[in-house]
C-alpha cells in the first residue's frame, strides 16, 4: 500500500466513485478515487411501521441497504429519534430513489437530501479542499485512508499555479452568440493583468494553440472573467463548432458528450472566475473552501449565506443531526407586527454633523460573533422566553473556531510589511473569514437558513444596542463627549485628550462590558457630514477627517466611488488637503476655509477654460446586465451601444453580461440625443479637446459642497444655479414652487 502527501487540489462526484486530485510538493498532480454510496434519512408520518417500511425500501433496485437509525432531529432536540437511513448506489439514481419513494405516502419529513453530492462525501470524510493530506491508496490509486495534516496556521496557500485568460470575441452584436460568433482571440495575462501572450489568428488555430498551451503550462487553476458560467461554455461551444474535442483537463476527452459534474467542467483543474481570484486572493478562496467544506471553484462562487449553510450542515452532520431541507418550518412563528416591535435592529446615534477637532473612533471586535459566543445566543438556546444557558449553542461553537483564526491572521498581518506578499495573504485570509462571520448573524434569522430562527436574529440585535448604550454611558461617565455610534463603533471627543487617553477609555469600556474594543481611528479633524440625497438629515457612515498622523481618511464621499473621474477625485483630495492643513479648529474654520474655497474657484476657472485633459475627465461604469435589456440609455449605455456601432469592442471579450467597464466623457449631457450626450473613451484622440464644460463645473461644485458644505458653502454663493442633488431635493424644490 502506497503512502502520499499533497494538497487536495479538487474533488468531484462522478455517480459510484469520488475523484480527488492531490497537487504533491515536488508539483505533480496524482488523481485518486474513493468509493462513494449516497444516503439520506427518511421520518416516517404516525402509525407506520420502521422495520417493515424499511424492509419495503431496501428492495428499490437502487437501494443498497435501508435500516433504522437514531438521529437528532433538530439542533434544538436532546433526544435522538427513530428514522430510516437508506443508501442508494450511486448519485446518477438518486433522485429516482427519492421521486420512487415519495409515492410510498407514509414518508412524513426527509433529510440530507438536497446537499450536493460532492458535500455530501467530504463531511462524511471530515476534510476540505486545499487542506494538506496524507493519504494511503492501493495499487490502483483507490483511497484506503486519508489524514488532514495540520497546515492551519499557514501563511502562504497552497502551492497552486493559475493561468489567467480572456476571449476576445468577434461579434457585431450587443451581446455574443456562441453558436455564431467566433473567439478572435484568446489572451493569456499574468498575476498584474498584464498580456503575457496573445493568440490571434483564425478560430481553429486559436483554439488549438489555447489547448497547447494549457496543455504545456499544465496549470492547477484556469482563471477567467466568469469562468465556469460563461468563458469555458462559450469555449466549449466553439470546440464543438469547430468539430474539436476539447483537451483542457488532465484527463483525456473522448466526446463533447462525457459527464461532467456541476462546478468541474475541466477534470483536474479548478475553474475560478477572475472577479473571485482579484477580489479574495488565493488564500481567501482557500479559506472560504476550507470554511464551507466544499471545492474552491463552489466556493468563490458561492455568497457567505451558502457557505454558511454548507458549514452549519457540516457541522450537523458530524454531531449526528440530520439536515432538514431548506425552507423548512421556522422554529418559532411570529407575526409582521410582532416581529417589528421585537427586533429594533441596531443601534445608530444621529451624528452632531460638521467640523470636530481631535476624535477618535472605538471599535468593537467582531462584536455580533462575539455576542453569540458570549451570550451563548443560537437558534436552539432563544426561545421567545428568553435564552437557555444549561448548552453551549451550536452557533456559537461553529463561530468561535473562525472568529479565532480570522484574529489570528488579523494581528499576524502587522508583523510584516503593508503590502509584502505575506501581509497581503493574511489580509485576504482574514478578510474572507470576516466577510463570513458579519453574515452569520444576518443569516441567523434568514428565511433560506434550514436552522434559523428569527428570535435569534433579534436577540443579537436587542444584545448590540444594550452594549453600545452602555459604551456610551461609559463615555459620557468619564468626560467624553459621543458625536456618533452606528451599531458597534463609538465617535468619542475630549479638548486635549491624548492616545492613551483614548486607549485607557477603550480599556474601561472592555473590562466593564466584557467585550473586547479598542481605538480604531484618532482624528485632528473630523467632519461628520449630512446626507447627500436629503441635506435636512444627518447621515450615517458619512465623513471625512484627517489624522494624528497625517493621513486624510473618509467615508460615503466621492472619493470612495468608483464612478467619478480621476480629475474630480485629485481635486477632492487636494481640497481636504487645503482645508486641514492647520493646527487648529479655528485655523480650519477661518484661514484654511478661505483658501479652499479660493482653490474651488481656480478649479472652476480651469475647467470653464476646456484646459482640462479628457483623459482625466474619464467616468467609468459598469454593465450590470446585457446591454439590450436596458429600457434607459443611461450615459454609460449610449457609451457602450456607440463603442459596439464602431466596431469597438467591449473590455471582457466584448460580451455585456461579463460586467465589463464603460469608461466615457459628457460632451453635451443637456442634448435631447442621448448618443449625443457621451463619447466613450476610446474614441477620444490627440485631436480631442471637448468636454462639456458646465457639467464637469456641476460636478466639480457637487465634490465642493460634500467637504466645505458644512460652513455653508454652496454654489449658488459662486453665482452658479443650484440643481437638484437628488430625486428628494427635487421633489422638494418643486413643493417650494407650490
Amino acid at each position: 500500500m502506497a503512502r502520499l502527501s499533497g494538497w487536495l487540489l479538487d474533488a468531484s462526484i462522478q455517480n459510484r466513485e469520488a475523484v480527488l486530485w492531490i497537487k504533491t510538493a515536488d508539483g505533480r498532480a496524482v488523481r485518486l478515487t474513493d468509493p462513494y454510496n449516497p444516503d439520506f434519512y427518511v421520518r416516517l408520518k404516525d402509525n407506520a411501521d420502521l422495520g417493515e417500511a424499511a424492509t419495503v425500501i431496501g428492495q428499490h433496485p437502487n437501494v443498497l441497504e435501508a435500516h433504522v437509525d437514531w438521529r437528532y432531529p433538530s439542533v434544538a432536540e436532546r433526544r435522538r429519534t427513530e428514522v430510516i437511513h437508506v443508501t442508494v448506489d450511486g448519485s446518477r439514481s438518486f433522485k429516482g430513489v427519492l421521486a420512487d419513494l415519495e409515492g410510498l405516502g407514509y414518508i412524513r419529513d426527509w433529510f440530507n437530501v438536497d446537499i450536493l453530492h460532492i458535500q455530501r462525501y467530504l463531511f462524511k470524510r471530515g476534510f476540505a479542499p486545499t487542506q494538506k493530506l496524507e493519504v494511503e491508496l492501493d495499487a490502483g490509486r483507490v483511497l484506503r485512508k486519508a489524514t488532514v495534516l495540520d497546515d492551519g496556521v499557514e501563511v502562504a496557500p497552497p502551492p497552486f499555479t493559475p493561468l489567467i485568460f480572456r476571449l476576445e470575441v468577434e461579434s457585431g452584436r450587443p451581446e455574443p452568440d456562441p453558436e455564431k460568433d467566433p473567439i478572435k482571440a484568446v489572451t493569456i495575462l499574468d498575476e498584474s493583468l498584464a498580456v503575457e501572450e496573445a493568440l490571434e489568428g483564425e478560430e481553429e488555430w486559436v483554439l488549438k494553440s489555447f489547448q497547447e498551451e494549457v496543455l504545456r503550462r499544465d496549470p492547477d487553476l484556469l482563471i477567467a472573467p466568469d469562468c465556469v458560467e460563461l468563458t469555458l461554455q462559450y469555449l466549449m461551444e466553439r470546440f464543438e463548432r469547430r468539430g474539436m474535442i476539447p483537451q483542457l483537463g488532465r484527463e483525456r476527452s473522448n466526446t463533447h458528450e462525457e459527464w461532467r459534474p456541476r462546478g468541474q467542467p475541466i477534470p483536474g483543474r479548478v475553474a475560478l472566475g477572475l472577479d473571485s481570484y482579484l477580489q479574495d486572493g488565493m488564500a481567501g478562496i482557500v479559506e472560504r473552501s476550507r470554511f464551507a467544506m466544499v471545492p474552491m471553484g463552489l466556493a468563490s462562487r458561492w455568497a457567505p449565506g451558502r457557505l454558511i449553510d454548507s458549514r452549519q450542515c457540516y457541522e450537523a452532520l458530524r454531531r449526528d443531526i440530520l439536515i432538514p431541507k431548506l425552507r423548512s418550518p421556522p422554529v418559532y412563528e411570529t407575526t409582521v407586527k410582532n416581529l417589528v416591535f421585537m427586533d429594533r435592529g441596531g443601534l445608530i446615534l444621529s451624528p452632531i454633523t460638521g467640523l470636530h477637532e481631535n476624535v477618535a473612533i472605538l471599535d468593537f471586535e467582531s462584536m455580533f460573533p462575539n455576542i453569540l459566543i458570549k451570550y451563548n445566543i443560537s437558534y436552539e438556546t432563544v426561545t421567545p422566553r428568553g435564552v437557555n444557558h444549561s448548552k453551549p449553542g451550536f452557533l456559537g461553537e461553529l463561530t468561535k473556531r473562525f472568529l479565532e483564526r480570522r484574529l489570528h491572521y488579523k494581528r499576524l498581518r502587522k508583523v510584516f510589511p503593508k503590502d509584502s506578499t505575506e501581509w497581503r495573504w493574511c489580509e485576504q485570509r482574514q478578510s474572507a473569514l470576516k466577510e463570513i462571520l458579519v453574515c452569520i448573524y444576518g443569516f441567523s434569522g434568514c428565511d433560506v437558513n434550514r436552522y434559523g430562527n428569527v428570535y435569534t436574529y433579534a436577540k443579537i440585535n436587542e444584545v448590540s444596542r444594550g452594549l453600545l448604550v452602555r459604551a456610551i454611558n461609559v463615555s459620557r461617565r468619564m468626560g467624553y463627549r459621543v458625536l456618533y455610534a452606528d451599531c458597534d463603533s463609538v465617535f468619542v471627543q475630549r479638548d486635549w485628550a491624548s492616545r492613551e487617553d483614548y486607549e485607557i477609555l477603550a480599556a474601561q469600556i472592555q473590562e466593564e462590558l466584557g467585550l473586547p474594543i479598542a481605538l480604531d481611528k484618532h482624528f485632528k479633524f473630523l467632519v461628520l457630514l449630512r446626507q447627500e440625497a436629503d441635506p435636512d438629515i444627518e447621515a450615517t457612515r458619512r465623513y471625512f477627517g484627517k489624522l494624528t498622523n497625517g493621513e486624510l481618511f473618509y467615508r460615503g464621499v466621492e472619493l470612495r466611488r468608483h464612478d467619478y473621474p480621476p480629475f474630480l477625485k485629485e481635486f477632492e483630495e487636494r481640497l481636504m488637503g487645503i482645508l486641514f492643513d492647520a493646527e487648529t479648529k479655528e485655523e480650519v474654520e477661518q484661514r484654511q476655509y478661505m483658501k479652499a474655497v479660493e482653490y474651488v474657484v481656480r478649479m472652476l476657472e480651469e475647467v470653464a477654460s476646456g484646459s482640462i485633459p479628457p483623459e482625466s475627465l474619464i467616468i467609468t461604469k459598469m454593465l450590470r446586465r446585457p446591454l439590450d435589456s436596458y429600457r434607459a440609455l443611461s450615459p454609460h449605455v449610449s457609451a457602450a451601444i456607440q463603442m459596439i456601432q464602431s466596431g469597438r469592442r467591449l473590455k471582457g471579450g466584448h460580451s455585456p453580461y461579463l460586467s465589463p467597464p464603460i469608461n466615457f466623457i459628457y460632451v453635451n449631457a443637456e442634448h435631447p440625443n442621448p448618443f449625443r450626450r457621451v463619447m466613450p473613451a476610446d474614441m477620444i484622440n490627440g485631436d480631442h479637446h471637448h468636454y462639456d464644460r458646465e457639467k464637469y463645473q456641476e460636478m466639480l461644485l457637487d465634490v465642493a459642497e460634500t467637504v466645505l458644505g458644512w460652513k455653508g458653502f454652496t454654489g449658488e454663493g459662486l453665482g452658479f444655479k443650484k440643481k437638484p442633488r437628488s430625486l428628494i431635493e427635487e421633489v422638494k424644490n418643486r413643493g417650494r414652487k407650490y
